[in-house]
């Protein structure tokens, strides 16, 4: 099984963050072939040093065994971990005038948005966060 999840969701709603990594995750682990394409403001999950400063729920919270809640970008290394793969829309990382170096050492690539349609159309499920 394929799945395909576009990831438009950033830095603007840090509580639509974690769970499309999760579920991701959950996916992978269970032998499905994830890929995440990033698009619009979640591209900039990608620059450097951005994921892991959002705590998607109130910043003074803790989990329930009262440690410190995860970041985005400890669910994104879940994520990687479990073996999704991540790319960029070439697009979105050129309006934003960023460069390779500014971005995650966990992107596997920067590839124009007509690669995310085809992959999209080869796929078995495309979801959209």
């Amino acid at each position: 099984m394929k799945v395909i999840i576009l990831m438009t969701s950033g830095p603007r709603t840090p509580w639509r963050c974690a769970a499309p990594f999760y579920i991701a995750a959950l996916m992978a682990s269970n032998e499905a072939e994830v890929e995440m394409f990033f698009n619009m403001d979640g591209t900039n999950l990608l620059k450097k040093g951005v994921a892991q400063r959002i705590i998607p729920a109130e910043p003074n919270c803790l989990s329930p065994n009262g440690k410190k809640l995860k970041t985005v970008y400890d669910f994104m290394k879940d994520a990687k971990q479990a073996g999704v793969k991540f790319y960029s829309c070439k697009q979105a990382v050129d309006s934003l005038g960023l460069k390779e170096e500014d971005l995650i050492k966990e992107l596997d690539g920067i590839v124009p948005a007509s690669e995310f349609a085809l992959r999209a159309l080869e796929a078995n499920k495309v979801l959209i966060f």
